[in-house]
């Protein structure tokens, strides 16, 4: 009985020696691959640091926004396309200087305009600027102009200020459109008679188309037959 019992002691003592050898193994796998990912992870670190952005507000590191000139000019024409070769296109154009921020009105400044007409030849119109800076010139029209672009330039100029040129011309363009077509006369009836254009010419002229009336056709008479005599 002893001897059963010895033998059923050893059996369950090498039965558990087994699951805690199989156990401390797992165990030991367990850290080994924990202190590996550790290692791995750190030296992944120090190759390959992770990339911040900082954004710092105020810092005076951008680009200043430039300040305004000190004189500027520009010029503008009122009618861009006049539909008539005759009459004139008003320009205007403006001298001022930047004080503080606020424009004033350059006044007694020299104003010079050069007309460019599509054709290549060139006017020149003078004006002097008013109190607020303003000079007005009127350009008479062309035909030359006729769609096609006419150009202005001007400059300003007067003594002890630094002169200004525009920095782009005014322009205006002739736009006439076509005549619409006229129609063609129809032939009426008038009084019974039915008129229809004839064309009459005279020399050195244009023909050109004239109603001429046809007489009405009269209704014919059916003859009445004659009575023959008995016999």
């Amino acid at each position: 009985m002893w001897l059963q019992l010895w033998k059923s002691s050893k059996k369950t003592t090498s039965f558990y020696l087994k699951c805690g050898a199989i156990f401390f193994f797992l165990i030991l796998t367990i850290l080994i691959v924990a202190c590996g990912g550790t290692s791995n992870t750190g030296s992944a670190d120090l190759g390959n640091p992770v990339v911040t952005v900082t954004i710092r507000l105020g810092d005076n590191n951008s680009s200043p926004t430039p300040a305004l000139p000190a004189y500027s000019c520009g010029a503008w024409a009122t009618n861009t396309s006049p539909a008539t070769t005759a009459g004139s296109v008003n320009v205007y154009a403006k001298f001022v200087h930047n004080v503080n921020g606020n424009p004033e009105g350059v006044g007694g400044a020299n104003a010079a305009a050069s007309v460019e007409w599509p054709d290549g030849s060139t006017d020149s119109e003078s004006a002097t600027t008013t109190g607020d800076g303003l000079a007005v010139f009127s350009i008479p029209l062309k035909p030359v102009a006729i769609n096609k672009i006419v150009l202005i330039q001007v400059t300003f100029s007067k003594t002890g200020v630094p002169s200004c040129s525009i920095p782009q011309a005014a322009y205006f363009t002739i736009v006439i459109s076509s005549p619409t077509a006229g129609t063609k006369p129809s032939p009426t009836a008038t009084g019974g008679a039915t008129t229809t254009p004839t064309t009459t010419a005279t020399p050195g002229s244009t023909p050109s188309p004239s109603p001429t009336t046809l007489p009405t056709p009269r209704p014919t008479k059916t003859p009445k037959p004659t009575p023959t005599p008995p016999h």
